[in-house]
C-alpha cells in the first residue's frame, strides 16, 4: 500500500488528501440534513395526529350531541327533527374517520360499538330503547372514542413549547365528556321524578372523575389556561351549571331551582362554554405546532443553504488549493526546464515555506549558481582571466571542467598574445613596406607616363602632315591609353591612401560638403542639364577630404550612367536610423543612414556586391569611362568612417 501510494502523482495524493476530510463532511452533513428531515417528519405525523384526533374529537362532540337528541326524544318524545338533523352531521365524520389510513383507526367501528348506531337509531325511533339503554349505548361509545383520541407524548423536546396546551385541551376533552354524562343523568330525574337517589349514587362516580380532571388542569395548566378557565367558570353559563351540580352532590338531594326544560338549556349553555374553551385550546395547539413545523422547514432550508454554501466553499478551497499548487509546480517545472537548456538568471518567486517553497529556493539555488558559472566562463572567455573562481566542491565536474579550462585558455592566451605582437609587429613593417612600394611605384610610374604623354603630344603636332592615317589612330591611341593610365594611378594611391591619411576625425557639415562637389562638377551638371537635390544633411564625425571623396565619386558616377536624353536626377536624403540587431556586421546603435538614389541606366542586382570590388567594371570601358576603382575607394571610405555602404 505504501509503495502503490508513492507511485501517485503530487496532485492526486494532494486531492486525497483534500477528499478525505470532505467526504466525512459531505457525510455528516447528510446525517445532520437527515436529522432535520427527520424532526420534520415527526412534526407532519403530529400535525396529521391532530387532524385524526380533531375529527375523533368532533365525532365524539356529534355523538354526545345525537346522545342528547336521543335521551331527550326517549323521555319526551320530542326534539325527533333536531335529531334527525343531527344524525347525518354523526354518520359523515364516521365515514370521513373510515377512510382515515392512520392504522390506530383501521376497524374501529367494530369495537367501539359504532357499527350498532343504525340498530339503536331504529330501536330509538320505535321507542324500544328506554332512556337508560340510549345514555348507556351513546356513553360506552364515547368512552371507546376517547381511548382512541390519544396523541404521541408532547412532553418531547420538540413539542415542549405547545405540551401545556396539548395537555390542557385533552384535560378538558375529558372534562366535557364526563360533564355530558352528570348534565344528562340530571336532566333525567327532573324530568321523570324518579330514582333520585340512585341516579345521584350512581352519578357520584363520574363527578368525581370530573372533579379530578379539574384538579389536574389546576395542577397541570399554564397560568394563562388557568386565568381563561377560572373566567369562563366565573363569567359564563358554565357558572350556574357547576354550581348547581356542586350543590347537587354536596347536599346529596335535589331541589326546586330547575326543572328539566331549563337545566337542560342552561348545562347546555354551561357545556358550550366549556366546549368553546377547549375548541380554542385545539386551535392553539393547531397553530403552535404549525409554527412549530413552519419554523424548523425554515431552519431545514436555511441549514441545506449553509450547507450548500459549506460544501461549496470547500470544493472551492481545494480546488483553489489544488490550482495553486499546480501553477506553483509549472512554474518551477518552467523554470527547471529553462535551467536545464542552459538559461540562467531565471525569475522564480518563493512564497510559501513549505516543500513547495524549499523546492524554488532549491531551484533559485541552482540558478544562482549556474548563473555565477556562466558569468565567469563568459569572462575567462572574453580573455578575463583575474574573475574569481572556485568549484563548488570536489564533486563539482562542471566547476573543475570551467577551472581547467580557465588554466589552459590564460596559457594558451599568453602563448597567442606573444605570437599576435610578434605578428603584429611583421604585419605592421610589412605594411609600412606595401604602403611605401606603392607610393613609390605610383610616384616612379608617373614620370614615365609623363613623358610618353608630352612626346606623343610633340609628335603629334610636329609630324602631324607625314604621319598616315593608321600612325596617327595609333598616336592617338597611346595617348588615351596613357591618359587612362595616369587615372588609374591616381586612383591606386588614393585607394592606397585612405587608410593612411593622417588627418583626424572633426565635425563635417555634409550640407557644405555637396556644395564643393556640386561647385567641381558645376560643368558636367550643366552640359547634363542634371538636378541634384540633397535637402538637409547632418553634421557627423569624420576626415573631411576622404568625405569629400566619397560624395564626388558617387554623384560623379550618377551623372556619367544616365541615360541618352533623359537628364539626370540625383536625390540624398538622410534619417536616423537605429540597428537592434547585428546587421549589415554592423553593432546595434543609433547612426545615420544616407541614401543616394538616380534616374539612370542602373545595375543588375546579381552584381549589387561584387561592384565595390577593385577594378570591377559592370559596362565597357568604351561605352563609359573609368577605371573601376571609384565604388572600392567608397567602400573603403565608409568602412574607414566605422559604417557600411551597399546597393
Amino acid at each position: 500500500m505504501n509503495q502503490l501510494l508513492k507511485k501517485f502523482p503530487l496532485l492526486a495524493k494532494v486531492m486525497l488528501i483534500g477528499i478525505v476530510p470532505f467526504c466525512f463532511l459531505v457525510f455528516f452533513a447528510f446525517q445532520l440534513y437527515q436529522e432535520k428531515n427527520q424532526k420534520l417528519q415527526f412534526f407532519e405525523n403530529y400535525k396529521s395526529y391532530l387532524a385524526e384526533s380533531a375529527n375523533l374529537s368532533r365525532l365524539i362532540d356529534a355523538l354526545q350531541e345525537e346522545r342528547k337528541f336521543s335521551f331527550d326524544y326517549a323521555i319526551t318524545k320530542s326534539m325527533h327533527p333536531e335529531l334527525l338533523l343531527q344524525r347525518p352531521r354523526t354518520d359523515s365524520l364516521v365515514a370521513v374517520l373510515t377512510r382515515s389510513p392512520h392504522p390506530a383507526l383501521e376497524g374501529f367501528t367494530s369495537y367501539t360499538k359504532l357499527e350498532q348506531l343504525s340498530a339503536t337509531r331504529a330501536r330509538i325511533d320505535s321507542f324500544k330503547a328506554s332512556p337508560n339503554d340510549v345514555m348507556h349505548f351513546y356513553s360506552n361509545t364515547v368512552f371507546r372514542l376517547n381511548t382512541l383520541n390519544t396523541l404521541p407524548p408532547a412532553n418531547t423536546a420538540y413539542l415542549q413549547p405547545v405540551y401545556q396546551t396539548h395537555l390542557a385541551q385533552k384535560i378538558l376533552q375529558e372534562m366535557i365528556t364526563y360533564l355530558g354524562i352528570i348534565r344528562s343523568n340530571i336532566y333525567n330525574v327532573l324530568y321523570t321524578r324518579k330514582y333520585m337517589v340512585e341516579t345521584l349514587v350512581g352519578t357520584m362516580g363520574t363527578y368525581d372523575v370530573y372533579n379530578s380532571y379539574e384538579k389536574e388542569l389546576r395542577a397541570k395548566g399554564a397560568g394563562d389556561v388557568l386565568r381563561r378557565y377560572d373566567d369562563m367558570k366565573n363569567n359564563t353559563a358554565f357558572k350556574p351549571t357547576i354550581s348547581y351540580i356542586d350543590t347537587l352532590f354536596r347536599r346529596f338531594s335535589f331541589d326546586n331551582s330547575y326543572t328539566a326544560s331549563t337545566w337542560w338549556k342552561v348545562s347546555d349553555e354551561g357545556e358550550n362554554s366549556l366546549r368553546t374553551m377547549q375548541a380554542g385550546m385545539w386551535d392553539e395547539l393547531d397553530r403552535g405546532v404549525s409554527r412549530l413545523y413552519n419554523q424548523e422547514k425554515k431552519e431545514r432550508d436555511i441549514f441545506l443553504v449553509l450547507l450548500v454554501l459549506a460544501l461549496a466553499a470547500v470544493v472551492f478551497i481545494i480546488t483553489w488549493m489544488l490550482m495553486l499548487i499546480t501553477v506553483s509546480l509549472k512554474e518551477l517545472r518552467i523554470a527547471a526546464g529553462k535551467i536545464a537548456d542552459g538559461q540562467t538568471g531565471v525569475p522564480i518567486t518563493v512564497l510559501s515555506r513549505d516543500a513547495i517553497g524549499s523546492l524554488a529556493r532549491s531551484i533559485s539555488i541552482i540558478d544562482e549558481r549556474n548563473q555565477a558559472l556562466a558569468v565567469a566562463a563568459t569572462a575567462i572567455g572574453q580573455g578575463d582571466f583575474s574573475v574569481p573562481f572556485q568549484p563548488r566542491s570536489d564533486a563539482d565536474k562542471l566547476g573543475l571542467a570551467i577551472a581547467q579550462m580557465k588554466a589552459e585558455l590564460q596559457k594558451y592566451n599568453n602563448e597567442m598574445s606573444s605570437l599576435v605582437a610578434t605578428r603584429t609587429e611583421e604585419l605592421a613593417r610589412s605594411n609600412a613596406d606595401l604602403l611605401q612600394f606603392a607610393h613609390v611605384a605610383s610616384h616612379d610610374l608617373k614620370e614615365p607616363l609623363r613623358k610618353i604623354s608630352i612626346f606623343s603630344g610633340i609628335l603629334e603636332e610636329n609630324e602631324r602632315d607625314q604621319l598616315s592615317t593608321k600612325g596617327k589612330l595609333y598616336l592617338q591611341k597611346i595617348r588615351h591609353a596613357s591618359a587612362r593610365m595616369s587615372m588609374m594611378i591616381e586612383g591606386v594611391l588614393a585607394y592606397s591612401m585612405v587608410e593612411t591619411a593622417s588627418q583626424s576625425t572633426e565635425a563635417v557639415d555634409l550640407n557644405r560638403v555637396m556644395e564643393g562637389v556640386a561647385g567641381d562638377l558645376e560643368l558636367a551638371i550643366i552640359q547634363k542639364e542634371a538636378r541634384v537635390d540633397y535637402g538637409f544633411l547632418p553634421t557627423v564625425q569624420g576626415i573631411p577630404v576622404l568625405l569629400q571623396q566619397l560624395f564626388y565619386n558617387l554623384v560623379s558616377n550618377a551623372l556619367k550612367f544616365s541615360r541618352v536624353g533623359v537628364p539626370p536626377e540625383v536625390q540624398i536624403i538622410s534619417e536616423p536610423y537605429s540597428l537592434n540587431g547585428n546587421h549589415f556586421s554592423l553593432p546595434p546603435g543609433n547612426y545615420i543612414r544616407i541614401s543616394i538614389s538616380d534616374n539612370g541606366i542602373g545595375f543588375n542586382p546579381a552584381y549589387a556586391e561584387q561592384m565595390f570590388a577593385v577594378f570591377f567594371r559592370l559596362n565597357s570601358k568604351d561605352q563609359y569611362e573609368g577605371t573601376g576603382l571609384g565604388l572600392a575607394l567608397c567602400r573603403k571610405i565608409v568602412l574607414r568612417h566605422k559604417g557600411m555602404i551597399y546597393a
